[in-house]
C-alpha cells in the first residue's frame, strides 16, 4: 500500500480505483455486509416509513394548494400525523409528493445512505488519528458504514424514513470539508447550515461551532441562508409561512404521536432530552429547572468544545455541538441521536491512538447501548415512564447520560490542561505538556 503522502497527493478518483484493486475482496465483503445490514434493519425495526409519508403528504398538500398544517390524510398504517416543518421543507420535499410512497421512500433511503457515507468520510478525514491518510480514511469509512447502519439511531432513522442523516451531512460538510489552510469551498461556508435550519430549526445550534472558532463569516452566511429559506417560503407558500412562524413553530413540542404515547411527548421513553429526564423524574417547576440545567449543560459543552478545538479536533467539536443541541431541545427522539455515531467513532479512534484501553472499553460499552436501544427495553408508553425505578431511569435515559459523560470528559480535559499549564516548574523540573 502506498504511504500517506502519496495518498494525499493522488486524485480522489485514482485513489478509489487503486483501493478497489488492492482491497477488492474486502470491499466486496463490506458491500455485502451493508446490504445485509439494510435488510436486517428493515426486518428488525419496521415503522412503515411513516415520517417519510408525512413529508410526502405535507408536500402534496402544498402542491395542491391545501393547508399543510391542517389535518392530513392518514398514513398507510392508519396514523394521522401533523406536518411540523417550515414551509421551505414542504417545498423541498415536493418531488416526493409527485410519486407513490414506495419510490418516495427509496429516494429518502438512498439519499440517507449517501449522507451517512459522506459524514463518516468527512469525520475520519478530519480526525486526529487518520488526518492525511486518505487510503485508510476510505477503508475505515467503508468498514464502519454497516456497523453504523445497525445502530439504533440510524436504524430508526431509516425505517421511519427520517431526514436526520441528511441534516447531519449538511452540517458536516460545512464544518469539516476543506478546512486545511489554502483550501476553499466551492460555496460560502455556513450556507448549508442555514439551509438545514430552514428545513428543521435545530441545525442553527451549530453556529456555536463557528462562534467558538471566532469565525464570524460563516455565521453571517448561515443566517443569510436561513433567511433565504424563509423568503422562499413566503414567496411560494405565504399563508403557510405566516401560520408556521406565528403559531406552529411554538406548538411542535406539544404534539401527540398516537395511542402508545402519553399525550405529553416529554414523558415518552423515546424522547432522549434533558427536559424529558427531568419530567420522568417528576421534578417540580420543570420549566424553570430545565432552564437552569440547560444553561449548565451549555457551559459544559462550551468548555468541552473549546478543549476539542484547541486539540485541532474539529470533528469532535462538531459532534459535541450536535449532542448539546439534542440534550437541550424539548424533544429529541432516539432517531435524532445519529450524532452519537461520529462521537463513538472518534472516541474509539482516540483511545487506540493513545493506547488508552480503559477508554476503548468504555467506548465499546457505549456503542453497545446505541446498538441495543436500551430505552425500548424498559416499560414505556401511556405514562409507564413516570413509574420507573432507579435502574430503569439509568437504562431508559442512557443516551442523555452518554451525552453528558462525553461533554464532561472533554470539559475535564480543558480543566486539566489549564491546571497543568498553571504549574510553575522548578528550575530543574522539565515542562509538563497537557494531555491530548
Amino acid at each position: 500500500m502506498s504511504g500517506p503522502d502519496d495518498a494525499t497527493r493522488r486524485p480522489f478518483g485514482d485513489l478509489i480505483r487503486a483501493l478497489a484493486h488492492e482491497h477488492r475482496r474486502l470491499l466486496i465483503a463490506i458491500g455485502v455486509a451493508e446490504l445485509l445490514a439494510v435488510l436486517m434493519v428493515s426486518t428488525i425495526s419496521p415503522h412503515d416509513h411513516i415520517d417519510g409519508e408525512v413529508y410526502r403528504l405535507g408536500a402534496r398538500a402544498w402542491l395542491q394548494g391545501k393547508d399543510m398544517y391542517g389535518p392530513l390524510p392518514a398514513t398507510e398504517s392508519g396514523l394521522k400525523l401533523p406536518f411540523i416543518y417550515p414551509p421551505f421543507a414542504a417545498i423541498l420535499f415536493s418531488p416526493l409528493g409527485l410519486v407513490p410512497k414506495i419510490p418516495a421512500v427509496v429516494i429518502i433511503m438512498l439519499i440517507s445512505h449517501v449522507a451517512l457515507l459522506t459524514t463518516l468520510y468527512l469525520v475520519f478525514n478530519a480526525s486526529t488519528f487518520l488526518r492525511g491518510q486518505r487510503d485508510r480514511v476510505v477503508l475505515w469509512t467503508a468498514v464502519v458504514l454497516p456497523l453504523a447502519t445497525l445502530s439504533e439511531p440510524v436504524m430508526e432513522t431509516l425505517t421511519y424514513a427520517q431526514i436526520n442523516l441528511v441534516l447531519m451531512a449538511l452540517v458536516a460538510v460545512d464544518c469539516l470539508w476543506r478546512t486545511e489552510p489554502g483550501r476553499k469551498l466551492p460555496y460560502p461556508r455556513g450556507l448549508l447550515i442555514g439551509i438545514a435550519a430552514g428545513i428543521k430549526l435545530t441545525p442553527a445550534a451549530f453556529l456555536l461551532f463557528f462562534l467558538l472558532r471566532k469565525d464570524f463569516k460563516p455565521i453571517a452566511t448561515a443566517i443569510a441562508g436561513f433567511l433565504g429559506t424563509v423568503l422562499i417560503g413566503m414567496v411560494l407558500a405565504f399563508e403557510g409561512t405566516r401560520r408556521y412562524w406565528l403559531h406552529e413553530v411554538m406548538a411542535t413540542g406539544n404534539v401527540s404521536f398516537g395511542p402508545t404515547f402519553t399525550g405529553n411527548a416529554s414523558v415518552y421513553a423515546g424522547n432522549q432530552s434533558v427536559r424529558s429526564v427531568l419530567t420522568k423524574l417528576g421534578v417540580g417547576n420543570v420549566s424553570m429547572v430545565f432552564v437552569v440545567v440547560a444553561l449548565l449543560v451549555l457551559a459544559l459543552a462550551v468548555a468541552a468544545m473549546v478543549h476539542a478545538l484547541r486539540q485541532r479536533d474539529l470533528p469532535m467539536a462538531m459532534t459535541l455541538n450536535g449532542l448539546l443541541s439534542l440534550m437541550i431541545s424539548p424533544i429529541s427522539w432516539s432517531h435524532h441521536w445519529v450524532w452519537a455515531i461520529p462521537g463513538l467513532v472518534l472516541l474509539a479512534g482516540a483511545a487506540v491512538r493513545r493506547q488508552d484501553w480503559g477508554l476503548l472499553m468504555m467506548s465499546g460499552l457505549a456503542a453497545s447501548f446505541f446498538t441495543l436501544g436500551p430505552m425500548w427495553k424498559v416499560p414505556q408508553g401511556k405514562g409507564r415512564e413516570l413509574r420507573w425505578n432507579v435502574l430503569e431511569h439509568l437504562v431508559g435515559n442512557a443516551y442523555v447520560y452518554f451525552g453528558l459523560a462525553l461533554l464532561a470528559y472533554y470539559a475535564y480535559g480543558l480543566w486539566r490542561s489549564h491546571r497543568l499549564a498553571s504549574r510553575t516548574p522548578e528550575p530543574d523540573e522539565p515542562q509538563v505538556s497537557a494531555p491530548a
